[in-house]
């Protein structure tokens, strides 16, 4: 069995950390009231996510590299949603507002972008 325990210093985890919580709270504020509204399967898809969210955070401060995980894959549904929900499934932004996927997305890369340098830094330890 793999090593699942991070020895990245506590300074890299916590970046995730942080971007995570702001992600959550995304979810739970904007997201999540915002895919009731809609309904269809993102009333089910957004408070998942938002769990996994949760998980991965809890994880993280314990150091478990399945955090990580967790919260890139939140992060690569972020980048895609917007587009599935906004362009494919032609539902406009709540408050009319062409360019808010901007912030998930910039949220999204952060994520991936934070994970990325704890992985590295994973290696060099």
């Amino acid at each position: 069995m793999k090593n699942t325990k991070l020895k990245s210093p506590t300074i890299y985890i916590h970046a995730v950390v942080a971007m995570l919580i702001i992600q959550l709270v995304h979810k739970i504020v904007r997201e999540i009231p915002g895919a009731i509204e809609i309904g269809g399967i993102g009333a089910y898809a957004n408070p998942v996510f938002a769990g996994l969210l949760l998980i991965a955070i809890i994880l993280l401060l314990f150091r478990n590299k399945i955090g990580l995980y967790l919260g890139m894959l939140d992060a690569v549904f972020m980048l895609f949603q917007p587009i599935l929900i906004h362009i494919i499934m032609a539902h406009p932004d709540q408050n009319g507002i062409w360019w808010y996927p901007i912030f998930p997305w910039i949220q999204a890369i952060l994520i991936i972008y934070f994970s990325y340098i704890v992985l590295l830094k994973e290696k060099t330890n």
